[in-house]
């Protein structure tokens, strides 16, 4: 991620990651404390302040994106661009993503308050300079209805950007599965196999392979960002 995550790594409540009880877990928002993650925020007094608001209202910050979950609370910073970072591509698939104002709306309330009226809309995510449009409320309302990846299971090179590990936790927060070795004769399941262009000589022996299907790194993080697959 960005500079954020370096900040709030340095900061991390020894409760981070923390989920709601299932004793609390009906309850609203507001009387839960989540964990909270920071994406795409650079550092100075503005992102010290949201971190010291999380802390006084005994939240814990999340710095790993494998630990997100369903009880963070996801803060990212839309203007002029969402950076697309690791957490993004995760947070897209588990969690509540929403904008600064609303660690603002909670210090000014002195407790967490419902992300109702601050969860992100539509906007533009950025990635090594390139710009495109995110609804992220329709990602949002896909992502409640079935995870993304579910029933699909994936290999991954060792040429694609994120690297495999990334991709791994990726994937697999989106429900899909991950498989460490290409199969040496066809697979009784479809496979996925994540790659770039510069894969192709490694891949020309699963050419007609039944079952073996090839994606390009970028076209699976295009299909998380919207939730929607193919």
């Amino acid at each position: 991620g960005g500079a954020g995550e370096r900040r709030a790594s340095g900061r991390r409540s020894s409760s981070a990651g923390a989920a709601v009880s299932s004793s609390t877990a009906a309850a609203p928002k507001a009387q839960s404390q989540p964990s909270v993650a920071f994406s795409g925020l650079p550092e100075g007094e503005r992102l010290d302040g949201f971190l010291a608001t999380v802390a006084s209202l005994g939240g814990s910050v999340v710095e790993d994106a494998a630990a997100l979950s369903g009880s963070t609370v996801m803060v990212v910073e839309p203007s002029p661009s969402v950076s697309r970072t690791i957490k993004l591509l995760v947070a897209v698939s588990v969690c509540d993503i929403v904008t600064p104002e609303w660690v603002d709306a909670c210090r000014a309330a002195d407790q967490f308050v419902p992300v109702d009226a601050y969860l992100l809309g539509e906007c533009t995510v950025s990635s090594k300079g390139i710009k495109v449009p995110w609804d992220a409320a329709k990602a949002r309302t896909r992502a409640a209805a079935a995870p993304c990846l579910r029933g699909r299971t994936f290999y991954i090179t060792k040429t694609t950007s994120p690297d495999a590990d990334k991709l791994k936790i990726i994937i697999e927060k989106a429900g899909g599965a991950t498989v460490e070795t290409l199969p040496t004769t066809a697979p009784r399941s479809p496979l996925v196999v994540v790659c770039t262009d510069r894969d192709r000589r490694e891949l020309q022996r699963l050419q007609g392979m039944r079952n073996v299907s090839e994606l390009r790194d970028a076209e699976l993080l295009a299909y998380l960002l919207q939730q929607k697959y193919g």
